[in-house]
């Protein structure tokens, strides 16, 4: 479930390797309207056990009831990452750990600093983006580990039954600083991270990668156009996928989302223009070998990123002027607008089912923007509503 917008840290590499896929939108700004704005009543509780200037940067379930937050907030005359956590659902949450280290954001040195979060269980879990941080306590205290390979950015991590999975970049710099050709694909069998394998799959460069981890069932994404998709059943071995979009219409594949061992959704976003893209979400219930459109949502949006619940739901978070969500629960091809946000493109991150009815998304991941976001909203009705939180 990791991000398919990179942290500001990494958004102008992403613009000059993806140009004609991804535009980067204008900073966002205060919320100046919509259909659900921020400032509505339909809000949740926020949890007084938390900073009051903590502000989110990327959530990870292991459950709908176990969940974390990776944000900022003040330590002294510094901002420091922090992670909260929550075992009720996101009804409380509760400030867990800090790290040693800040959250990613332009002002950071390009391997400095994380921006993502994810648990392989209640008591280990992985922070990375550039860095590699791990815990075994559930997040109370958080060590730094070597990138794998002797990589300089981890640029995709998830952890699934099959292992921890990790896309290492050999750069530190991108673009016109960095001559290397291909990114690197890394599997850890223990839960410790301490010992890692190289899997041997061809990822070209770039500075976004994305894993998704359904059970043993494992897929890698080296966006692009078409983009580049590779599928394991056992967690060890990888093959090979044609990606569903097509270069000649400058559509490029962003994401792979598994629902089961064998089902998985995959999003394909391109003809960019002002303010707005081609967003095509495709269903497999071969992991990845054919596929049926499940059909093109709303234009507005251009970056985004998709969900998919294990009833067949599907929703597509997108951005550009705007911030919105859109729905998918017909399991054919209608697509809806559930959320709409005149906020100039602040955003979302890690949007997520957590149940067939639940899922959570970071809005304004505090990564990308600061002021007055770093929020979250969730939808407990399958995605027809959505409320905004403030953990």
């Amino acid at each position: 479930m990791s991000r398919t917008t990179p942290p500001a840290w990494r958004a102008a590499a992403v613009a000059a390797v993806t140009s004609a896929l991804i535009l980067v939108p204008a900073a966002a700004g205060a919320v100046a309207g919509g259909s659900a704005s921020p400032a509505g009543p339909a809000r949740e509780p926020a949890s007084a056990s938390l900073p009051a200037a903590f502000k989110a940067a990327s959530i990870t379930w292991l459950s709908g009831k176990r969940g974390w937050i990776l944000g900022s907030a003040p330590c002294g005359k510094r901002s420091c990452a922090h992670v909260a956590g929550t075992s009720d659902g996101g009804k409380t949450w509760r400030l867990v750990g800090s790290m040693p280290v800040p959250i990613a954001t332009n002002a950071t040195p390009s391997d400095v600093g994380v921006a993502e979060i994810r648990f392989a269980t209640s008591a280990v879990g992985w922070a990375f983006g550039p860095a590699l941080l791990r815990t075994g306590n559930g997040g109370r205290t958080w060590a730094p580990l070597p990138v794998p390979g002797h990589g300089k950015q981890v640029l995709a991590l998830d952890a699934t039954a099959a292992g921890t999975y990790a896309v290492v970049s050999p750069c530190k710099e991108f673009a016109q600083k960095c001559t290397a050709t291909m990114l690197s694909f890394w599997r850890a069998d223990s839960p410790a991270g301490r010992s890692w394998t190289r899997i041997p799959v061809r990822l070209p460069i770039n500075s976004l990668a994305r894993i998704a981890g359904f059970g043993k069932t494992v897929y890698v994404v080296d966006p692009g156009l078409p983009g580049t998709l590779y599928a394991s059943t056992d967690g060890r071995h990888f093959a090979a996928r044609r990606s569903p979009c097509s270069a000649a219409t400058e559509s490029g594949l962003v994401q792979a989302v598994p629902t089961s061992a064998t089902a998985v959704a995959l999003l394909c976003v391109g003809d960019p223009g002002f303010s707005k893209a081609v967003k095509t979400v495709y269903r497999s219930a071969n992991t990845g070998r054919t596929v049926s459109s499940a059909g093109t949502t709303p234009a507005r949006g251009i970056e985004a990123e998709l969900a998919a619940s294990t009833s067949g739901s599907l929703l597509v978070a997108a951005w550009a002027d705007r911030s919105s969500i859109y729905l998918n629960d017909s399991h054919k091809t209608a697509w809806t607008t559930a959320l709409d946000l005149g906020d100039g493109g602040a955003g979302f991150a890690d949007l997520a089912y957590v149940t067939s009815k639940v899922a959570w998304a970071v809005y304004g991941p505090v990564s990308s923007f600061s002021a007055n976001f770093g929020k979250l909203y969730v939808t407990r009705d399958g995605g027809k509503h959505w409320q905004l939180v403030t953990p």
